[in-house]
């Protein structure tokens, strides 16, 4: 059967921030270009990639992936990608010129509407530049936006999306046509950043505080439940008390910057300084590093593939703090990660002791792969281009063996697990092991 035919155009479209999609200001503009450029090469566009307010330089941007995934998958008919400009694929020269070689070698084109090339090495070596320059340009504007926005701190406004919780960003005009935005209270968060201090520093651990905070129906944004970890983050905000600072991270990289290099902005403190402090005194004496109550569990067999059947979270593992010998946790469960984060009143979960679901997993893998032709083969009993059938003793040894093999080492355990298995289930009473597709028919 000849492969199907890439003769399809889609597009790509894309704005590096909200504010010019919200205000139309570019994509109109390539979609109007894009679909000109396709009608006069005789082509229309059959489907649209948008994506609004990412920057060319995220590899993981939604609907590029999802284009990528439309496109390299099997029997797809998508031949030619159109973009305005190839800033708009990418902002990164290596990242283009590895997706653009994978799409090549599938017979896909990537085109610009304002770059036109030919597809000869002379093209190509052109269409490098392009995606140098353009990788350039944003490295550039990078550090004139990152330039900009430590002026505006200087001169005390939030240069920032996302202000602190317990805390909105109002607009205000500069002057004549610039806006800039100062962080205020906001006096709802600000009532429950207080009732957080006062019940952590009441002797109550971060779960704990998450846990009556979401008894009392104190929410977080947008109505989601506290867990450990934002109450965690609300603690370390140092903007509760006073003084916000800017350029903790780095932009591209996320790590943390040395101190030096963070600008203060002062804003309105919600909580006292000297409660700030105690409450950091007393995270400090917690912290398991300095006061370690339990050493760090296992690593868990099965991790990455259990889910909890009633609210769909990861499980992960919970032990009992007892140890036998000082050294390995008397018991370990399987538990729902919002279970033990949040609460079970965001989700009941359902503890399950760690061996009681490993061996029940590995029980249902050795049973997917020792089937009986299997055994045969392993013990030569091939005849005429068939295996024979084999004596349930000989395959209950033969079995055994395998069984044997696959628990002791974890690594061998787990290729087994990850290259059988797409998902397991985990509700009361009952254990549910999903196989990947190849395999459901076998199990």
């Amino acid at each position: 059967m000849s492969a199907r035919a890439r003769d399809v155009w889609v597009s790509y479209l894309r704005v590096s921030t909200p504010e010019q999609a919200a205000k139309d200001l570019s994509l109109p503009a390539q979609r109007e270009a894009v679909e000109e450029y396709a009608r006069r090469n005789g082509q229309v566009i059959a489907r649209e990639y948008l994506e609004s307010g990412c920057s060319g330089t995220d590899i993981n941007r939604k609907a590029f992936r999802q284009m990528l995934e439309d496109v390299l998958k099997p029997g797809s008919d998508i031949g030619t990608i159109v973009v305005h400009h190839t800033s708009r694929f990418t902002r990164n020269a290596t990242q283009a010129r590895v997706v653009k070689e994978q799409l090549r070698k599938q017979g896909v084109k990537v085109v610009s509407v304002c770059q036109e090339l030919n597809d000869d090495p002379i093209g190509q070596l052109i269409e490098g530049i392009f995606e140098c320059i353009d990788q350039y340009e944003s490295e550039v504007n990078g550090m004139r936006t990152i330039a900009a926005m430590r002026e505006a701190v200087r001169q005390g406004f939030f240069p920032g999306s996302t202000p602190p919780y317990g805390f909105k960003a109002n607009k205000i005009e500069v002057r004549a046509g610039l806006m800039r935005s100062v962080l205020a209270v906001d006096e709802h968060e600000a009532a429950v950043v207080r009732e957080l201090f006062q019940l952590y520093v009441s002797n109550n651990g971060a779960k704990s505080v998450a846990r009556e905070l979401n008894r009392r129906e104190r929410w977080y944004r947008k109505g989601k439940p506290w867990s450990k970890d934002l109450v965690l983050k609300v603690l370390e905000e140092s903007a509760v008390a006073g003084t916000y600072w800017w350029g903790k991270h780095d932009a591209k990289t996320r790590r943390k910057k040395d101190r030096s290099e963070w600008l203060p902005l002062k804003v309105e403190p919600i909580v006292e300084p000297a409660l700030f402090d105690l409450a950091r005194r007393l995270r400090s004496q917690r912290e398991p590093t300095r006061n370690p109550g339990r050493a760090p569990s296992p690593a868990m067999l099965l991790r990455g593939l259990v889910r909890c059947g009633k609210c769909g979270s990861s499980y992960t593992l919970e032990s009992s703090g007892k140890k036998v010998n000082g050294e390995v946790y008397q018991y370990r469960y399987y538990n729902c990660r919002i279970a033990c984060r949040v609460g079970k009143e965001a989700c009941p979960g359902w503890r399950v002791p760690a061996t009681k679901l490993d061996n029940a997993v590995l029980e249902f893998i050795v049973g997917v792969v020792c089937t009986g032709d299997r055994c045969s083969a392993l013990l030569g009993l091939q005849q005429n281009g068939t295996y024979r059938a084999i004596t349930d003793e000989a395959y209950a040894s033969v079995q055994g063996a395998w069984s044997t093999m696959i628990r002791s080492d974890p690594t061998v355990a787990r290729n087994y697990l990850h290259h059988l298995v797409e998902q397991i289930e985990v509700d009361e009473n009952r254990i549910t092991v999903v196989p990947k597709e190849a395999y459901r028919v076998m199990a």
